[in-house]
């Protein structure tokens, strides 16, 4: 009898298993973080929303937090093996229901009617939540869907009930983003529930087949495919939640734009800054996720060490400015060769770290020569990294000083990505650092030839000062209304003139029935019908001419469509798009 068919009685029970430790690993931080996420609410909500319910809420809240803490530690003094974890899972389940009531519970006794601001921002931490309870749950789908079942449904009953345009805006925005949830929610408890088949399936095979070496080459390669199916998911999965998180970016910005007394333009402000914050969040995780499922490839170039300091002193000089420290670049007139794209990067993460753990003094950014290499450096005078922490200060989410995990000081994602893109350069990283006196990061690059460095082209600031997207008319092409509503109000806002339409056959119908002819256009990679956006662009130039400005956008990470995108010379975004990015594109496109 083999050992799988021996193991198949129990494969149940051993899934289950694994389901129940990985939820009682991921409890105690997710409780640390929503307690932290409640607080934040509490304050966000202050001047919108009765105290006493609101500190009435937070108790219960945070009584929850507790109660699975001491769930958490439990399990781990018990360690109940295979066929005992049904109990703990129940409790689980019990404790993420009554997690879920609490957050629907705002839609019921806080959601404050009449105040469009208060309701952003209770809509924008529920939002959070849920996309957050992904991550921490999707091992265990029951206590994921008891979850979500518990705390979104009630907001979308509650923004249903509301009246007036912006209220049905909201309420069909946060419906789309409710059924992307589920829709993500589900294929990633699938996914994660074939790994943990397949990984009991190939230790089976392995311990049946040792002896025989190409089949064990053989649950090998499939053991190497599961452990890689998660990060490969994360990368080719990402759009259906890029398409709300677009549509809240761009509305979140378009806020901005409207005038409000002092007292609620700071909120507005605050509102914009979480909405960043949650950006750049799904954006690192993805950029981990898409070096880890290999689609990142290196393109090595010969360039100025100079070069890349000048656009690195241009992005952070303001942020400098700001804390009032000094950032100092030291000129150099060395050749690299490596990816200029990866490299800067590496280098603008490590040097926004340091800016962030600098209180006083500066950050020095220099290019040395070593023996047949160079050596870009960073250094800082923060408080420094003690020995020890060497190693973890580049895992995923650890940060050193911040255990309230304060999102102004970062993620504790730059240096995991700085690791991984180091790795795929086949650059070797170094640390120097002493407690209370600073630190430096050292990274190794070959030396390229002067000779072969690209010429850089000089850009004529004369104009810069006057806005080239005044009186522009600009073409949108988006399937998704929310986006589309979204980039027209911002677009707008800029002085522009807006034809918008879900596919390039209504885009040209538009056209011709207002007679404009369009100054540049936005598309949208992903169309309905199996229509694509490189499809659209060339429609749309066969109509007006080859040399009309495009841009492509999207929410896909697959190697595909930047192959597809280089190949028909397009500029590429991917969802969500900053405001600010959006308009120095097209910016761009009229300096040219």
């Amino acid at each position: 009898m083999s050992h799988s068919a021996r193991r198949a009685p129990d494969l149940a029970a051993q899934i289950e298993h694994e389901q129940a430790y990985a939820l009682y690993r991921q409890g105690p931080m997710v409780s640390r973080v929503t307690a932290i996420v409640g607080a934040s609410l509490v304050a966000a909500m202050w001047e919108h929303a009765p105290h006493q319910e609101l500190l009435v809420w937070y108790g219960l809240s945070l009584s929850n937090q507790v109660v699975r803490l001491y769930m958490c530690a439990a399990f781990q003094r018990c360690q109940p093996r295979v066929g005992e974890t049904w109990v703990w899972l129940r409790r689980y389940q019990i404790s993420m229901m009554v997690g879920g009531m609490v957050f629907g519970g705002l839609a019921v006794f806080l959601f404050p009617d009449g105040d469009p601001l208060g309701q952003a921002i209770l809509l924008f931490f529920v939002c959070m939540m849920a996309v957050g309870s992904i991550t921490a749950n999707a091992y265990h789908p029951p206590t994921l869907w008891i979850f979500l079942a518990f705390a979104l449904p009630p907001m979308l009953v509650r923004l249903a009930l509301l009246q007036g345009l912006a209220s049905y805006i909201f309420a069909f925005m946060f419906a789309f983003f409710t059924l992307s949830v589920f829709l993500f929610a589900r294929n990633q408890s699938v996914l994660l529930l074939e790994s943990i088949k397949i990984r009991f399936h190939n230790l089976d095979l392995i311990e049946d087949l040792k002896i025989k070496t190409e089949l064990a080459e053989v649950a090998q390669r499939q053991a190497e495919q599961a452990s890689l199916a998660k990060s490969k998911f994360f990368a080719a999965a990402s759009h259906d939640l890029r398409q709300p998180l677009q549509a809240l970016e761009l509305f979140s910005s378009s806020l901005q734009k409207t005038h409000y007394p002092p007292e609620e333009s700071y909120k507005v402000e605050q509102i914009r800054r979480s909405v960043d914050a949650l950006s750049s969040l799904f954006d690192e995780l993805l950029d981990i996720s898409k070096l880890d499922a290999g689609y990142v490839k290196p393109a090595p170039a010969h360039f100025k060490a100079d070069d890349l300091f000048a656009r690195l002193n241009s992005t952070f000089s303001p942020l400098a400015l700001d804390k009032k420290i000094k950032l100092r670049f030291f000129k150099s007139t060395a050749a690299l060769h490596t990816d200029p794209v990866l490299i800067e990067r590496v280098l603008g993460n490590l040097i926004d770290n340091a800016l962030r753990y600098t209180a006083r003094g500066g950050v020095l950014v220099g290019c040395r020569r070593r023996s047949g290499h160079f050596s870009l450096e960073v250094w800082d005078t923060g408080n420094g990294i003690a020995a020890d922490k060497f190693e973890q200060i580049f895992d995923e989410f650890y940060q050193i000083g911040n255990p309230e995990r304060d999102r102004r000081r970062g993620l504790g994602l730059g240096l995991a990505t700085v690791k991984r893109i180091a790795a795929l350069l086949g650059c070797r990283i170094s640390l120097d650092s002493r407690l209370q006196r600073g630190s430096v990061f050292r990274i190794e690059v070959a030396a390229g030839e002067a000779a072969r460095v690209a010429p850089v082209v000089a850009q004529d600031t004369a104009d810069l000062h006057v806005d080239l997207l005044d009186g522009r008319t600009i073409l949108v092409i988006d399937d998704e209304s929310s986006v589309r509503q979204g980039l027209a109000e911002l677009l707008q806002q800029w002085g522009c003139r807006v034809v918008a339409a879900a596919s390039a056959a209504d885009a040209l119908a538009d056209l011709a029935m207002q007679g404009v002819k369009p100054d540049a256009m936005i598309v949208d990679y992903r169309l309905r019908e199996n229509a694509d956006g490189i499809s659209a662009i060339a429609a749309v130039r066969e109509k007006f001419g080859a040399d009309l400005p495009a841009l492509l956008i999207s929410g896909d990470t697959a190697v595909a469509l930047f192959k597809a995108a280089e190949e028909h010379n397009l500029p590429l975004l991917q969802k969500p798009v900053r405001a600010a990015k959006l308009r120095a594109t097209l910016t761009h496109f009229f300096a040219r």
